[in-house]
Formats: structure tokens, C-alpha cells, sequence
């Protein structure tokens, strides 16, 4: 955001202070300031001049021979610009001038012709980055003037930021409120009288608002008989200053009062509204528009538009439509100065990506109280430049009227919180200044929220950040914080960080992904985002929901290495899902996703490819890390994973999770020719059953362990761990069991495969003999024959 320092001085007394120490004292109370910088620097010697005579150049058929009268002598000036004319008063850079583009003008030959300076336009004069020829610029500038006071360039650019609940700040009228807080000056509103004619706005057109929730108010005037022409170089020149380029005079006052005042105003030529009629209303589907940008945009019932009887006629609070739009011929005008919904026009500036002057200011929440103030001004300043009369009364839509927030402020809480004391009668003083209705009771404040400051001001802590800003945080006295050694301890925290080491240990990766997710990527795994909490506002589609699975992100990343041909891919993310509780806010669970594809990273174990019972592996040891127990069961109709090789894990009797292998159909829809495992856990649920668990100490084994080894044949479909359940109920003293071996091929029949376990036998009571050892066995051999197992020679 740009203003300029003679503008501001025309709504507050600030003779005194240099532009630099405005901009430090902005600066100082959070309107950041970054840079001030000198219209005129580096333009020197640059006069106004008429040209008094235009002949062709004879070497050279695009150049021309001007003869410039500069006030004390007449200058011979070739030039090359097209829009030059006899009589046209014109910058002239005399022999010796210094332009602010970075170059001195020096009397030189033009294709044997001399030239004793240059006719300049904007850009070379740096107001503006290209222009399209010579700078015309009005018949009553007097002639061989410094350039530097006869276009007001004698004048400082300050250029700000502002945070996003700061839109008040977006205008002179804003800043010179800022500086009143710190000054106590008064600042001075513009002008906005003007003449009505005998005539009534309600006769000439009609208003109809269809959307009352996204319009808020709406102020229409009439303005009829009007000669449009060029604005007054003074405004021309502010608005090159602060960055816009003057179009006509009309336009040029919309913008010029926005600057002032913040307010967004358009114009429409009231002769191309269809019916004369003004309908705010919601876009159809579908609906198309040619905005004053050349461009034709498609438009959504989500879209705002401001409309005709026929047609949209403008995006509302955007930008308005080329065919409405007015024109040097437009001699009779509707005047639009309204309060739109921030969301609504924000919403549709990014779909269209579309950013504007108006949709900066609406979209962060203009002052719905000024929106006849800057009517009213800007058809003082048209009537006083291009005449006309406007029409009594107007056409109004505000059913609601601002109704100031009530907030109790307290100072000697204000004086707990900031540390320091400011005495009551400052802050009363610093709130008053700021706008804010204020009204001392017994040992508090009742403040009453200006319109400006309604969408930023919300709370006691608001109040409180102002009167510091005002007052100063160079005022504030910096201390140290109090140190509370009687924190506890977050074991959670800990418990998370050990998780994470355990994985990066198996060579897994931690992969970091957005929480959202798109209907494309849930349905390669079969899966419904009916029940997912849609987003209102999404980034893209592929980022519609919020996730309530971990894994689908993570074989995304897995594709995206492999089509880079990065095969081998161990990653872990631990994050939230977001449950859907329909009316209520939706539940937030902590998970773990994992997932294995490709070889087995190298130092680890022999080069092969990953396979399910590596997953299962990994999921054992993590339980055992959190000193768990838990179990694998089949899991059956999942369309995602192979029926074949997944597993529900269950701990403390409660399903916790599942790993499996991904269905090849799954595959084939990504293009996979590899097989993926995945596995998904809540995690929060096995911190709580780790925090929860009971732990006991035992003595010390007396006697020895005697280990056996054992290897059965059975059905390829036999689960691992309906064994293992067989074995531990017919085994006497097992202390430990543990898979080992896994095979299929050669030596073993087709449709079988060999399982085989060691276990380990202790007695607490003395120490077993072979022969006790070997009757167990064969009382495990016998249980496990009744399921079809035999034993491996």
C-alpha cells in the first residue's frame, strides 16, 4: 500500500514532522513501514514546454521535428512519439536533465538532425513502469516550469504493509486515525457536498438485493448530464504515485476515494443497465462475464454478481463488466458504493484468480458505516470536474445497521498482563483517539467498537494490544519470565519420540503429509469419502476432505518414488485422522501408517524383496517396545488388501489396527508391478494401553532353559498363528515361542508349506530332563497332527 505525504497532510496537521518520522512513528505502532522514498529523486532539469511547430523529420519517416517553446527560448526536439501534436504542452528534459530511469540527456544528433533535450513520457519520468507516448499534459500548466512543482512531485511515496485484521489501515483516512492516536491532532474528513437537481434517484432506477447475507449494504446514486474527460493532473499524478494508471475522470474519483477512505466505489454508465435496474444476486452456473480486464470469466453460484435486468453486469466486490463499464462518452452514471460479505469475496477473487483493489479491501472487511461518506465525496469531486446533477435521494439496502460490540475494559488488568502501568486516563485517552466510544465507569472502562475496527476487535485482549501499540513497547520494561521448575513430564512426548527411533532403526523413513485428501486417490483403494469432513474452502481437488486414514497418502508417496524410479521405499508417518461426528466437531486420533515395498535396505539382513512377515515384525517389536502383548487375527472382505496376507492387530482384546498386503487390484489401478505392504495403527490408543499396563517383578531363573526346535508341514493356507495358539495350549513349562522359518519350493509339496518354531521350556521348580522335554514335544507333535500338520524329517 502506497500514500503520499502532501495527501495525508490534507487530513491531519503534520507540517512539523519530516515523512521519515511519520514513517517511524507508523512503524512504532504496527503499520510497518518500508521505504520512503522521493517522488521526484533523481529527476532534474525537466521543464514544461509547448510545441509550438511539428515538421517531418527528412532522414528518417517515424521521427519528428518539434519546435518546443520552454519559456525563455525555443528548443529543437526530434522525436519519435506518435501522440504529439501542435499545441500540446509536454515534460521536456532539457540538455544536461538527469531522468529517474537512470539516464542524462545530452544535446545529440538524431539521423543528422539535433535534438536539444527530450520529450518525456510517464515512465521516463518514473511514475509509471511503460507508457504508450508523450506525456499530454493540461492547457492551463504554465509554461517553462519545473516539472517538480508543476505536476506536485515535490512530494515523499510512502510505501506500508499492514497484517490482515488491519483493512482500516488501507486508506489516508486509516493512517491519519493512527497518527491522531499517537499525535492527539484532529483529522480532517474531505469534502462531499454537491447540487441535486430536481429530480428523484427512485425514479431513474431500481434496486433489488436477492442475497442479503452476502451484501450487507448497498448505496446507490444517480448522476445525469455529465461531461466525462481526463482528470486533473493533481489527481493523476497521486494516482501514478501510489500506483494506479488514470483511465478517465470518473474511474479516476472511484479510486482516488478508495484511497482516501477505503471504501470501494464503481460507476456504471446508467444508459447501458438493461431496464435501469440493479439486482444483487447470486451467479448462475454457468453464467459468463467480460470483466473490465478484457477477459471472459465463467461464473458459479458461489459468485457474487452485480446484474441488469438481462445480464451480470459485474463480479461484485471484484471487478466490474466491460459493457457497463463507463467510457469519455458516458453522460449519465449509477454510482455504487456497497458493504459485501469478506468470505464471499474472497472466495470467489481466488477461484477467479482475479486479485483487486476492491477485493484486497472487501475481502479483509471494509467499513460498512462509510459507504454514503464516499459516495457522497466522490460525486462532489465528479460534479466539480465534470458537472452534472445528481439525483435526491437514493437507492438503499441496509437492513441491519451497525450496532457497536460492547467490551469492558478493565486497566488494571491490562496492567497484570503488559507489566507495566499505564494510568486509566492514558488509556481512555489512547481509545478515544483510536475512534472507540468510550465511557469511564467506577473502576473499569465501557468501550464501544467503532464500524472500522468490527471484523478486528473482538475482545478485552484486543483492547489491551491497542493501548500498548499507542502507548509504546519502547515504554514497556522487558523482564525475565518466571521459571516453574514443577513441570510434569510428558511421558506421551517421550514415548512418540521412541516410536520414531525404533523405526528409523528398521530403515524407515519418516514421511510428512498434508491431513487433506481427494476423492481420486480414495477410490483407487475402493474407499468412500461419503463419511470424510469435506473442505469448505480446499486448496485444490486433490485436497477436498480431511484423511481419516494414514495409508492411502503413504502409497502416494510410494508411487511417486517409483515412477522416479526409486523401488525401494520404507516410510512411517505418525499423524492425525479426523473422525466425522456429523453435528458435533469431529474426533482427532493420533495413528501410525506404515509401509514396505521393494528390497530390504542393505546391512540388515540378506538382499531379497519385503515381505509380509517383515511388516508383522516390525509391528511385534514395536509392541514390544511399549511392553505390549498383542495378537494377529485373519482379516477377511477388506477390498484393499490380499485375503491372503493381512492381519487385524489386536492388543488388550481390542482391534487396534491391521496390516496387509495391498490387493493386486489395487496394484493394477496404480500401476504398481511390485508388491506393497501397509499397516495402520492408533497410536494414541497404544500409548494409553503402554501407560496403562501393570508391571511386575520376578525372580531370577534358578534353573537352566532347554531349547527345542521343531518344523511341521501344513496347508499353504494354515495361519502361522492358529499354530502358534496349538502349541502354547498343549506345551507344558513354554516359556518362550518363536517363529523362525518360513519356506515353500523345492522338497516341499505343492500346496504345502514348512513352518518351524524354536522353543524354549523352563521350569521354576527344577531342572527338566531330556526325557521330560521329549514327552512334551510329542504331545505338541500329536495336537498339531489333529490340524493337518506333520512332521518335517
Amino acid at each position: 500500500m502506497r500514500i503520499t505525504y502532501n495527501w495525508l497532510k490534507e487530513f491531519i496537521d503534520i507540517e512539523d514532522l519530516s515523512p521519515q518520522e511519520i514513517a517511524n512513528i507508523l512503524t512504532d505502532v504496527g503499520i510497518e513501514v518500508d521505504s520512503v522514498r522521493y517522488a521526484a529523486e533523481n529527476l532534474e532539469k525537466v521543464v514544461t514546454g509547448k510545441i509550438v511547430e511539428i515538421t517531418k523529420h527528412p532522414n528518417a519517416d517515424k521521427l519528428k521535428i518539434c519546435q518546443v517553446d520552454v519559456g525563455n527560448e525555443v528548443l529543437q526536439i526530434v522525436t519519435g512519439a506518435d501522440n504529439v501534436f501542435e499545441g500540446a504542452v509536454v515534460p521536456v528534459a532539457l540538455h544536461g536533465s538527469r531522468l529517474p530511469i537512470g539516464v542524462r540527456i545530452k544535446r545529440s544528433k538524431l539521423r543528422g538532425v539535433v535534438s536539444n533535450g527530450m520529450l518525456c513520457s510517464e515512465e521516463e519520468l518514473g511514475l509509471t513502469d511503460s507508457s504508450s507516448g508523450i506525456m499530454i499534459l493540461s492547457d492551463n500548466v504554465e509554461i517553462g516550469k519545473d516539472v517538480k512543482e508543476a505536476l506536485n512531485l515535490d512530494d515523499w511515496i510512502i510505501e506500508y504493509e499492514i497484517t490482515t485484521n488491519r483493512p482500516d489501515a488501507l486508506s489516508i483516512l486509516g493512517i491519519a486515525r493512527e497518527l491522531k492516536a499517537v499525535l492527539n491532532r484532529p483529522v480532517k474528513l474531505p469534502q462531499n457536498d454537491f447540487k441535486e437537481g430536481n429530480f428523484e434517484a427512485k425514479e431513474e432506477a431500481s434496486l433489488s438485493v436477492l442475497d442479503s447475507g452476502a451484501c450487507l449494504r448497498y448505496d446507490g446514486f444517480i448522476l445525469k448530464g455529465i461531461e466525462n474527460k481526463p482528470s486533473p493532473l493533481f489527481m493523476q499524478i497521486r494516482l501514478y504515485l501510489v500506483g494506479l494508471r488514470p483511465i478517465n475522470a470518473v474511474v479516476d474519483v472511484t479510486n482516488y476515494v478508495m484511497y482516501e477512505l477505503g471504501q470501494p466505489l464503481h460507476a456504471f454508465d446508467l444508459e447501458k443497465l438493461s431496464g435501469r435496474e440493479i439486482i444483487v444476486r447470486r451467479a448462475k452456473d454457468g453464467e459468463t462475464i467480460v470483466t473490465l480486464d478484457g477477459v471472459e470469466r465463467k461464473l458459479t453460484q458461489d459468485d457474487l454478481v452485480i446484474a441488469d435486468a438481462e445480464k451480470a453486469v459485474a463480479v461484485a466486490g471484484v471487478m466490474g463488466g466491460e459493457e457497463s463499464g463507463t467510457s469519455l462518452s458516458t453522460k449519465n452514471i449509477f454510482l455504487e458504493s456497497a458493504h459485501f460479505e469478506p468470505m464471499t469475496i474472497r472466495k470467489t477473487s481466488k477461484r477467479l484468480s482475479l486479485s483487486t483493489d476492491s477485493s484486497y479491501r472487501f475481502e479483509r472487511g471494509a467499513d460498512i458505516e462509510i459507504t454514503e461518506f464516499a459516495a457522497r465525496r466522490a460525486l462532489h469531486l465528479i460534479q466539480n470536474f465534470c458537472g452534472g446533477e445528481v439525483a435526491k435521494g437514493k437507492l438503499s439496502f441496509y437492513p441491519k445497521p451497525y450496532t457497536p460490540k460492547v467490551i469492558v475494559f478493565n486497566p488494571e488488568k491490562a496492567t497484570k498482563i503488559l507489566g507495566v502501568n499505564i494510568p486509566p486516563r492514558k488509556s481512555f485517552e489512547i481509545l478515544a483517539n483510536l475512534g472507540f466510544t468510550v465511557k469511564k465507569e467506577q473502576d473499569y472502562i465501557v468501550v464501544k467498537v467503532p464500524s472500522w475496527r468490527k471484523y478486528d476487535v473482538a475482545r478485552e485482549i484486543d483492547l489491551i494490544e491497542e493501548v500498548v501499540r499507542i502507548y509504546g513497547m519502547k515504554n514497556v520494561v522487558s523482564t525475565y519470565p518466571l521459571m516453574h521448575t514443577d513441570v510434569n513430564k510428558n511421558l506421551e512426548y517421550d514415548k512418540l519420540n521412541e516410536v520414531k527411533e525404533f523405526l528409523t532403526a528398521f530403515s524407515l523413513n519418516e514421511a510428512i503429509n498434508y491431513s487433506f485428501i481427494g476423492e481420486k486417490l480414495y477410490k483407487f483403494f475402493g474407499l468412500s469419502v461419503e463419511n470424510l469432513i469435506k473442505i469448505s474452502n480446499p486448496l485444490s481437488e486433490e485436497w477436498v476432505y480431511m484423511r481419516d486414514k494414514i495409508f492411502p497418502s503413504l502409497v502416494q508417496n510410494a508411487v511417486l518414488n517409483i515412477n522416479r524410479n526409486e523401488k525401494d521405499v520404507f516410510l512411517f508417518e505418525i499423524a492425525k485422522i479426523f473422525e466425522n461426528k456429523g453435528e458435533k466437531l469431529p474426533e482427532e486420533h493420533l495413528h501410525l501408517g506404515i509401509l514396505l515395498t521393494g528390497k530390504i535396505p542393505e546391512g540388515i539382513l540378506s538382499e531379497r524383496e519385503v515381505d509380509f512377515y517383515d511388516l508383522k515384525g516390525i509391528v511385534e517389536g514395536l509392541l514390544e517396545l511399549l511392553k505390549l502383548e498383542g495378537k494377529f487375527e485373519s482379516l477377511d472382505n477388506v477390498e484393499y488388501l490380499h485375503p491372503g496376507q493381512s492381519a487385524k492387530v489386536i492388543v488388550n482384546e481390542e482391534e487396534i489396527g491391521f496390516i496387509g498386503k495391498l490387493h493386486p487390484d489395487v496394484l493394477e489401478r496404480l500401476d504398481i508391478k511390485q508388491d506393497v505392504f501397509v499397516g495402520e495403527l492408533s497410536l494414541d490408543r497404544l500409548v494409553e494401553f503402554s501407560k496403562e499396563r501393570e508391571i511386575f517383578f520376578k525372580q531370577i531363573p534358578k534353573f537352566p532353559p532347554v531349547t527345542r526346535d521343531i518344523a511341521v508341514l501344513v496347508d499353504a493356507d494354515m495361519p502361522v498363528g492358529k499354530l502358534e495358539e496349538v502349541i502354547k495350549s498343549s506345551a507344558k513349562y513354554l516359556e518362550k515361542l518363536k517363529l523362525f522359518d518360513l519356506y515353500k519350493g523345492k522338497e516341499i509339496p505343492e500346496g504345502k508349506k514348512s513352518v518351524a518354531f524354536s522353543l524354549v521350556f523352563r521350569s521354576k521348580e527344577k531342572t527338566l530332563s531330556d526325557e521330560e522335554v521329549n514327552k512334551i514335544l510329542n504331545g505338541i507333535i500329536k495336537a498339531l497332527e489333529k490340524f493337518g500338520a506333520t512332521l518335517r524329517a
